[in-house]
């Protein structure tokens, strides 16, 4: 019989530890896959990670009120390019492996509270389903995540991205759109949380999963799926995010999603008010543009070469406005285009459409 030294004991007792967390997760997995448990993951398995980010974060001091990107392997894998497609955004991204709402919840003082930030980016739900969590079991983990957000984290905003479509789990997606709809429900009713439907971009027009997006595995995105990915969350993120750097975004159409949008507007009214300076965005709806979304920028505008003149009716709504651009750039390329857009409250009611501000008359031209 080999006599071992302690230290020798202890390497070979930490090892069978090891493979035993192993075989847990495993098990795990495959009771889920076979079953109806609800089997959670234990989140001490991701403790080398987050003690990676750690080290990280001593070596090269994260920036304080960034935009957190947080969350299972699709955040993971896009944690070294997220940073350039997301610029000039101020991001620290941290996904990590194939995590679940759960190992946010469990690490969130470490991974989340700590970085103080203004906006949080979530992608979770997707690996939560494999492990046969129901859609009403992660959204309640959702909403911890939540009440810890609001708790400890009261002005930041919170932007869900849907569970992604994927050829390897569509027997899975029936599940991920009642997730995502509770996604959708928890961001109609607060202001502070957004929900990113990435997912119907990753799908064909007739609603049909896309091969070509998808790397060998048929889970995670190749690069063209990254691409789409990167511009629906950029998209999302201009105007609420966009007001807090000091350096512009500019003005841009995403044809990805059809929206334009401007970081730096100037507000003009014919009354002869002082001008407000906003972050705007609109979506293209039948060939006209719709306000979608602003926010109000605390910064003086002067470098918001963007102009809208609004002209009010006598009962203070608005009878005209008028939207002009110089610098709109559709995203991808360097062309420059001069572009103005017209609501009429005479042409184009509020009542017969839906209540939206929509620009019927536009006019563009390329410039440079």
């Amino acid at each position: 019989m080999e006599i071992c030294s302690h230290d020798d004991f202890f390497k070979k007792l930490s090892q069978v530890i090891k493979l035993l967390r192993t075989l847990v997760v495993v098990s795990s997995v495959l009771v889920s896959s076979v079953g109806n448990a609800q089997l959670q993951p234990d989140p001490t398995r991701y403790e080398y990670s987050i003690v990676g980010f750690e080290n990280q974060d001593f070596q090269v001091p994260p920036p304080a009120e960034a935009v957190l990107l947080v969350g299972s392997s699709s955040i993971g894998f896009w944690n070294e390019d997220a940073p350039f497609d997301l610029a000039p955004l101020t991001v620290i991204p941290r996904g990590f492996g194939g995590s679940v709402m759960n190992d946010v919840i469990y690490y969130f003082n470490r991974i989340v509270r700590k970085y103080n930030p203004r906006a949080i980016v979530l992608y979770e739900g997707d690996n939560d389903l494999v492990y046969g969590l129901t859609p009403a079991t992660i959204l309640d983990q959702l909403d911890q995540i939540i009440t810890l957000i609001k708790s400890n984290l009261p002005n930041t905003r919170l932007y869900l991205l849907s569970v992604k479509p994927s050829i390897a789990r569509s027997n899975l997606w029936g599940l991920a759109q009642q997730v995502n709809s509770g996604f959708s429900d928890r961001a109609g009713s607060d202001e502070d949380i957004f929900h990113v439907e990435v997912d119907k971009y990753l799908l064909s027009e007739g609603g049909d999963l896309r091969p070509e997006l998808y790397r060998a595995d048929q889970l995670h995105l190749n690069e063209a799926g990254y691409d789409i990915w990167a511009d629906v969350i950029r998209a999302a993120l201009t105007v609420q995010e966009s007001r807090f750097e000091s350096t512009t975004m500019g003005t841009t159409f995403y044809a990805t999603t059809t929206d334009l949008l401007s970081d730096c507007i100037t507000l003009l009214s014919t009354t002869g008010e002082d001008p407000i300076y906003l972050s705007l965005g609109f979506y293209l709806i039948d060939g006209e543009l719709a306000i979608k979304d602003f926010a109000i920028r605390e910064a003086t505008g002067s470098s918001c070469s963007d102009t809208l003149n609004v002209n009010p009716s006598a009962d203070g709504s608005v009878a005209t406005a008028l939207y002009q651009t110089n610098s709109l750039f559709v995203r991808g390329s360097g062309i420059r285009y001069r572009l103005s857009a017209e609501h009429s409250a005479t042409r184009r009611p509020l009542g017969p459409n839906r209540g939206l501000y929509l620009f019927d008359k536009i006019e563009f031209e390329i410039i440079d």
